[in-house]
């Protein structure tokens, strides 16, 4: 058997009637290359199990042919083992099962709630990616679905105005001029790295992303296949009020903690974000409603603002180093300043700054 080009992770929890019509877009891929697609379910009791037993069954029998495919891998996991805090911990899990199987030469993401449109994007964007040597990744843009809505209504990721075929992208567009930050639709290079004990549950669309950005370039395909389909309780949609406030205002410190290589890219690009959360908290007088769950993700995260947070009510304690905190990030935004060192240490702490910002 071939060793594989490709390898396509999907991931599933209760979805049986969604990874079908998923599964039927990725398995109906004309590629040239061989590819293996592995399916990792987290908990699922719909009937998932079966019809994957099913389906492998119609593979081995020869009753479904598909050319090039060398293995259809189902694999199960309990993200109930990571002790997770949110619904994207237990996402970062699952794609961390699917990883743990893959063993192509590149790779891709896909979540059994969406689609592939074509018969012909992965070997586009496998083409793209071999003229590009110098890069680690291709992106495809992304059409954008609500749940029930037909496709002649979705939203293209992204214009061609704002990134044109064959564009080279660099760490500045992900983390911020482009944002083009989402796993799903980019194939990658598979570096050979332990990213289990590197992130755990944190493996997420955004960290994966980052994490191959320290292997090279991005390289984009002027075409929007895949298809997200935009549910209300899609993750996106789980984080609310204080809630989301919060987790988006201190995003460049996971990213920082996690990927310390781009770590004063984050923090700059983050200053945006963390000074907005700030004004809009000491609107309230700092005073904040934060769901358990979000004060137990940050229990277990170090470093003193997160210390803060984990309180179900401010104290003055917090309400004056928070007062201290955005005072010295609107200085930063006004200023320019770039000494990320000092800042991490006030977020942080002394002796995590100094380790990262050398």
């Amino acid at each position: 058997m071939n060793s594989p080009k490709l390898s396509i992770l999907v991931i599933t929890h209760n979805q049986r009637e969604l990874l079908k019509r998923c599964l039927d877009s990725v398995l109906g891929q004309k590629l040239n290359v061989p590819f293996e697609v592995i399916v990792s379910d987290d908990r699922s009791v719909d009937g998932t199990a079966e019809y994957m037993a099913d389906l492998q069954n119609q593979l081995t029998n020869g009753k479904r042919q598909i050319t090039n495919l060398t293995q259809l891998i189902y694999t199960r996991c309990n993200s109930n083992d990571c002790d997770p805090k949110n619904v994207s911990e237990r996402c970062g899990w699952n794609k961390l099962n699917a990883y743990k199987h893959a063993t192509g030469e590149c790779f891709v993401n896909i979540d059994a709630d969406d689609y592939l449109r074509s018969n012909d994007i992965y070997q586009a964007q496998l083409d793209m990616l071999e003229a590009h040597p110098e890069c680690a990744m291709c992106m495809q843009g992304v059409l954008q679905v609500n749940d029930g809505a037909p496709l002649e209504t979705g939203r293209s990721w992204f214009p061609p105005e704002q990134l044109t075929n064959g564009q080279i992208l660099e760490l500045s567009n992900v983390i911020s001029k482009d944002r083009a930050l989402n796993q799903c639709y980019m194939i990658r290079r598979h570096p050979e790295q332990d990213c289990a004990a590197l992130y755990g549950k944190y493996f997420d669309d955004t960290i994966i992303t980052l994490h191959h950005m320290q292997f090279g370039s991005c390289v984009y395909l002027e075409r929007a296949d895949y298809v997200w389909v935009q549910y209300e309780k899609s993750i996106t949609n789980t984080l609310q009020g204080d809630d989301n406030l919060v987790e988006y205002g201190l995003i460049s410190l996971l990213h920082t903690r996690l990927i310390p290589i781009f770590a004063s890219e984050f923090m700059e690009d983050g200053l945006g974000g963390m000074n907005h959360m700030l004004r809009k908290l000491a609107e309230k007088n700092y005073l904040w409603s934060l769901t358990e769950r979000t004060q137990a993700a940050y229990r277990e995260t170090p470093g003193r603002i997160y210390r803060t947070f984990t309180h179900q009510q401010s104290t003055f304690a917090d309400r004056i180093y928070l007062r201290c905190v955005r005072w010295m990030v609107m200085a930063y935004n006004r200023f320019g300043w770039k000494n990320w060192k000092l800042l991490y240490s006030i977020l942080i702490n002394r002796e995590s700054a100094k380790r990262i910002f050398k």
